[in-house]
């Protein structure tokens, strides 16, 4: 028979032991969880352009930093605004992107024809895609850098501007070239200077080839106005190029479209 005395029973202050370390235990889970989520969301804040200050507690890039993968390339990464920027380093051009949803969280950042650029992990890594690396190479933070901004360019300016794209494109067809340019809004003289760069580079790339000099017989002058949403398109023997000033870099064709639509005969891709 057992003794009553020697029952082994849990004495009330064991009982009250077991009921705190309980409690203690709700109450840190969702505290975890939501550390977790928060963490989280900040770095997929940070990489889509959602940017908080970086108060030390947390690993995001700056806002506008120099990027540098292992095969010796590097650019230039903007993210103060809503579509992020990019400028190779040797490379005038400045690309605008368009953060777009991937698998598992990833945030994939587009040019204007849709092709991938970089790819942001939900972990804070970061892939720049290539024409010879379309798999993609990780990249790292280098440093901090300064934010795009447009440059300040009077009429006058922009007209000696387009003569000096009108020689370059001109030079390279062994013909003359026009650029015109429609400015209603006053002050943007330097994003339609930019286009016209922009538009004459992909011009001189594409007479490098004979199959790119055929594609551009037809094209006489290069006329840039305003208007939604942005394109490209030749009209009898006009390239047109439409700029939405709004979007700043982000509103002009890139020089990879202009090629594009002159490489698919002279409609907009």
């Amino acid at each position: 028979m057992t003794n009553p005395q020697f029952t082994s029973r849990p004495t009330r202050f064991q009982t009250l032991c077991r009921a705190l370390c309980l409690l203690i235990i709700a109450l840190c889970l969702p505290v975890a969880g939501v550390s977790q989520a928060q963490a989280e969301r900040t770095l997929r804040d940070s990489l889509i352009g959602r940017v908080t200050p970086n108060d030390g507690r947390t690993n995001a890039p700056p806002t506008v930093a120099r990027f540098t993968t292992d095969r010796g390339a590097s650019f230039v990464l903007d993210r103060s605004r809503r579509n992020p920027l990019i400028q190779f380093d040797g490379d005038s051009e400045v690309w605008a992107l368009t953060p777009t949803p991937g698998p598992m969280g990833d945030i994939i950042f587009k040019n204007d024809l849709g092709e991938p650029v970089l790819k942001a992990t939900r972990w804070g890594g970061m892939i720049l895609f290539s024409k010879d690396r379309p798999t993609g190479d990780p990249v790292a933070v280098a440093g901090r850098a300064e934010a795009f901004e447009p440059g300040h360019m009077s009429p006058s300016q922009l007209f000696q501007h387009l003569v000096r794209t009108s020689k370059k494109a001109s030079a390279a067809l062994s013909r003359l070239v026009r650029f015109e340019a429609d400015v209603q809004t006053p002050g943007a003289d330097y994003l339609f200077a930019d286009a016209a760069t922009v538009t004459a580079d992909a011009i001189v790339e594409m007479s490098a080839t004979t199959k790119g000099r055929k594609l551009l017989a037809p094209v006489q002058e290069v006329k840039l106005i305003e208007g939604r949403p942005p394109s490209a398109w030749v009209e009898g023997d006009t390239l047109m190029l439409k700029l939405d000033l709004s979007k700043g870099w982000g509103g002009r064709p890139s020089s990879k479209r202009v090629m594009k639509v002159l490489a698919s005969g002279g409609n907009a891709p």
